[in-house]
């Protein structure tokens, strides 16, 4: 797997951090090495308990992975017909949850995992669309989910 350099900005808020020096699997859990680059300023926040680990598996566990994520629809948009335009709007923004997160992942303030560019793609073929359907901007990230 490919390392990145860890940016702990990028953790999700809610994210919950494991500490169990004893699970047999942190060294591929995400949980567990977002847990090792804690910033010495923080204190408090969600936690995966050690008894979680029950018979040598944890509900929890998150394989630590690096996707490729995607932002921005502009080049997805470039050969589209006006009368399609705003329906696939809507459909984009219904499929990401809602308008302002359709603008989030267009702006790049989020980004676009493999399965949701796959979605995203599936709009555009339903229309006809399958060429050009590059999103705008790429980039290597440690995957969350």
């Amino acid at each position: 797997m490919a390392e990145l350099t860890f940016d702990f900005a990028s953790v999700p808020p809610t994210w919950d951090f494991c500490f169990n020096e004893h699970c047999p699997h942190k060294e591929t859990c995400m949980h567990y090495f977002a847990g090792r680059h804690l910033p010495e300023d923080n204190t408090e926040g969600f936690a995966i308990y050690p008894n979680a680990l029950q018979n040598g598996k944890c509900k929890f566990y998150v394989e630590k992975r690096v996707i490729r994520a995607a932002w921005g629809f502009r080049k997805l948009f470039l050969n589209i017909k006006h009368r399609d335009d705003t329906p696939i709007r809507r459909e984009l923004q219904q499929y990401l949850g809602s308008r302002s997160a359709y603008y989030r992942y267009m702006n790049g303030q989020l980004t676009l995992t493999p399965e949701q560019q796959a979605g995203v793609l599936d709009i555009f073929r339903a229309y006809g669309y399958t060429e050009e359907t590059d999103f705008d901007n790429y980039i290597d990230r440690y995957a969350y989910e």
